[in-house]
């Protein structure tokens, strides 16, 4: 079930980042931008399948997995918007700072989600604070 799961969030992190994409350049998406999105989406969904599975594990394992690796998902983002090498970490604080906003803000969405499903509207929150954040982290040059 769980990996069912990851193959729809892979799919709808894919349409969510094409259109983030084309929303960021004006444009529909190139070739290799359309392979890179596919990289780090598929990305995005594995470190989701692999948070929930650490969580009864270890859940300090879990939440440091999550946090530092959407992180460099974040910043792989907002590479491909920005059209810098994929794995170019951030030169600016503004930058760096705005991706770890973002990040904090998907995660605790997340975190409170998994600890009572019935606060979807939590996570839906953090999702659109991320996203909202991240649009404008991919404006500053």
């Amino acid at each position: 079930m769980a990996g069912f799961a990851a193959i729809i969030l892979a799919i709808f992190l894919l349409v969510e980042h094409i259109i983030t994409q084309a929303d960021a350049t004006g444009r529909f998406v190139s070739g290799k931008q359309f392979v890179e999105i596919l990289t780090f989406s598929s990305l995005e969904s594995a470190i989701w399948l692999v948070w929930l599975e650490l969580i009864p594990v270890n859940g300090l394992l879990a939440i440091t997995f999550f946090l530092a690796a959407l992180f460099v998902e974040h910043h792989i983002a907002d590479n491909v918007k920005k059209g810098l090498p994929f794995l170019k970490l951030s030169s600016t604080r503004l930058v760096f700072t705005g991706l770890l906003i973002l990040t904090l803000s998907e995660v605790i969405g997340a975190v409170v989600w998994v600890g009572d499903q019935n606060l979807l509207v939590v996570l839906i929150v953090g999702s659109l604070l991320e996203h909202y954040i991240a649009r404008n982290v991919g404006l500053i040059r």
